[in-house]
């Protein structure tokens, strides 16, 4: 009977799987990690993944620098994808920008006030539909690494002409899973364009737990929303800014992780190389298991890094709380 129910779990995890474009072999190749056989010599035995591999990702983001954002972006996902992991997170916007490295410039639509004191940039020439260029091609990675992958980018939506902070999650057979915006746009940098979010919390069911998508400033209000939904595994893009002396990421943000019952992929951005910065909050890119412990972190804040982790498998997807 044991036998009989360790298969029956082996082929409801890859017929999960499958759904999703994955092979039994693919599972195993894409990041999942087997569970050692038991059992008395001579049986056949089934293998279950247990674990699977994560990545965030550390990077520059230039403003407005669409084509070389997205080309880096890119040569760090395919150097995740070869160290073996399965789910890949990016900074937030990391494909359009998200403000000027100095924090002089923030974009700006016609009839916008921006914050004073910072220098309003047109998102015209950058912004994007979804799907649209950046997301065919990173969905077109995706599929070709087999990997879960986040598309952060400004996004304009061709009917109402309204700009969101936007983050797509991309699945590896290259299909988009998950469209977000954020529900909170941080009023500094993002009030001269960014709408606020339409299209309220979204999640998805893998072969490796429910995941949700959630954008840097949402962290202060959503989590508690994302913990009614039962999610395991929060893909979290960031473009922190802070004080000198914040402890968010030392002791915030794994509260966050516990109090939700939530693992966080954190990927924050970072300052270029040379740029002696007069603000705080770049880097710190991090892996936070669903007790709070930090599982993985950037080793420094001012380079650009891939973070990795391995994460548990739910025995069981969790469903909706009432």
């Amino acid at each position: 009977m044991k036998a009989f129910l360790r298969k029956k779990e082996y082929l409801v995890a890859f017929f999960l799987a499958a759904t999703l474009g994955f092979t039994p072999q693919s599972c195993v190749h894409a990041g999942l990690r087997e569970a050692q056989p038991t059992g008395s010599a001579g049986q056949a035995q089934d293998k279950v993944p247990t674990t699977f591999k994560v990545a965030a990702v550390q990077a520059v983001s230039m403003m407005g620098a669409v084509r070389s954002n997205r080309a880096r972006l890119q040569q760090m996902v395919r150097k995740a994808a070869e160290n073996g992991a399965k789910v890949i997170v990016l900074p937030e916007t990391a494909i359009s920008g998200y403000m000027s490295s100095d924090l002089r410039a923030a974009w700006q639509l016609e009839n916008h006030n921006v914050t004073k004191g910072l220098t309003g940039i047109s998102p015209e020439q950058i912004a994007e539909t979804v799907p649209g260029p950046s997301t065919k091609a990173f969905a077109s990675l995706a599929k070709e690494l087999r990997v879960y992958l986040t598309v952060p980018l400004l996004e304009v939506d061709p009917k109402s002409g309204n700009c969101y902070n936007t983050v797509v999650l991309i699945g590896p057979n290259g299909k988009l899973l998950l469209h977000y915006r954020k529900i909170n746009p941080w009023p500094f940098a993002e009030c001269g364009w960014a709408s606020k979010g339409d299209r309220g919390n979204v999640f998805i069911d893998t072969p490796c737990g429910r995941m949700s998508l959630l954008i840097c400033y949402d962290i202060n209000f959503e989590p508690p929303n994302l913990k009614k939904l039962g999610v395991d595994h929060l893909l979290y893009p960031i473009a922190w800014v802070d004080s000198k002396d914040s402890t968010w990421f030392e002791q915030k943000l794994p509260n966050i992780a516990k109090e939700n019952n939530i693992n966080i992929i954190g990927a924050n951005w970072t300052i270029p190389l040379g740029l002696k910065a007069d603000w705080h909050g770049y880097g710190h890119t991090l892996i936070l298991s669903r007790d709070g412990t930090t599982l993985a972190k950037a080793t420094s804040d001012t380079e650009e890094q891939i973070v990795y982790a391995e994460l548990k498998i739910p025995p069981k997807h969790a469903k909706p709380q009432p």
